[in-house]
């Protein structure tokens, strides 16, 4: 039977949603709705206004004006008591446009899933969003027995994973140092921000990948590599992870790392990726 181990260290904070100074085209109003869907980290989790508040920073009436309105918009549902909410079908419907605009992560697919059977691990398929690199596709090895938790949509800090350093990496100098600046207005640890990443800036350099040893949660090391889809269409990152006791650091420099790149060199011959 599969053992499960648990990926999640702790609550996830959401992205700020302020306008920049100045912006007087940001819709404050809007951009809380947005957030208050972003609270859902789960599509079947089932959320009441208070903990949406916590998730969100946001005034519980404010939480309480919002949800009624995405309630009645079909963006989100109630269960049968109407207190607690769920995603509703326009969000599925929004997600399904998304799909087929992207073809990317449909074109990558055989390739992943080969390299997640290969290394017996999760392969992630990540996309900037924001202070965090989303799931847009996730595969596990088949035969696999030890699985994380994470899902499709999941979210991994930029600041504390090797995910969001790769895809730090593939930013131009300008964008990487306001995201930087955002990231530790954000509370991350600057010293701790800057190391980790000239490191793996430094190992991408040299091998094309970069090792998470204990960066996002203490039992989970992961590799990550940039990847490029073409017409520049968003920021992917691949990630590789798996528990400590099974991804060690010599299997990811040694064996992981190197298939990473070989599947991203076989797809670059085709012309999948850049």
């Amino acid at each position: 039977m599969a053992q499960a181990v648990a990926a999640r260290a702790g609550a996830i904070t959401q992205d700020i949603v302020e306008p920049e100074d100045g912006d007087r085209q940001f819709v404050t109003a809007l951009a809380r709705g947005l957030q208050v869907l972003r609270a859902f980290r789960d599509a079947a989790e089932m959320l009441g206004n208070r903990e949406i508040a916590a998730r969100t920073g946001l005034p519980k009436p404010t939480v309480s004006r919002l949800t009624h309105t995405l309630l009645s918009l079909g963006y989100l549902v109630h269960d049968p008591e109407g207190e607690r909410y769920g995603l509703g079908p326009a969000v599925l419907a929004l997600s399904a446009a998304f799909l087929r605009q992207n073809s990317f992560p449909q074109m990558v697919k055989p390739f992943l899933q080969d390299l997640a059977t290969a290394v017996q691990a999760h392969v992630a398929l990540g996309l900037l969003d924001g202070l965090s690199s989303v799931y847009v596709q996730l595969w596990r090895g088949q035969g696999q027995r030890i699985v994380l938790s994470s899902e499709v949509g999941y979210r991994l800090p930029l600041a504390r994973s090797a995910m969001g350093m790769a895809t730090l990496t593939s930013l131009d100098e300008a964008e990487r140092a306001a995201l930087m600046t955002r990231l530790r207005r954000d509370g991350a640890d600057a010293a701790r921000l800057d190391q980790n990443y000239r490191r793996c800036a430094a190992e991408i350099a040299r091998h094309g990948f970069c090792v998470g040893i204990g960066i996002w949660h203490q039992d989970i090391n992961a590799v990550a590599a940039p990847i490029h889809a073409p017409g520049g269409r968003g920021q992917f990152a691949l990630n590789i992870s798996g528990p400590a006791f099974l991804l060690t650091e010599e299997v990811l420099r040694r064996d992981t790392g190197p298939k990473l790149m070989e599947t991203i060199e076989r797809m670059r011959g085709l012309g999948i990726v850049d």
